[in-house]
């Protein structure tokens, strides 16, 4: 009866840590070589800024990884 009960809950803390993760698909890896600018012959022309890159968000797990 003991065996039983300690299998059950074994079973039950590995199907909550195999839940645990982020929700979603996955993202792409960040490319580190960025595109350089097409040179133009106006010198006084702007380039566009880079989109800023949104900051990860940490969780509370994530030390254990």
């Amino acid at each position: 009866m003991m065996v039983l009960r300690l299998g059950m809950i074994s079973l039950m803390v590995c199907l909550a840590l195999a839940g645990c993760g982020r929700k979603g698909s996955l993202e792409a890896p960040k490319s580190t070589v960025e595109a350089a600018p097409a040179a133009t012959a106006d010198p006084g022309a702007v380039t566009p800024a880079a989109k800023p890159a949104t900051p990860d968000k940490p969780f509370i797990l994530d030390g254990l990884i």
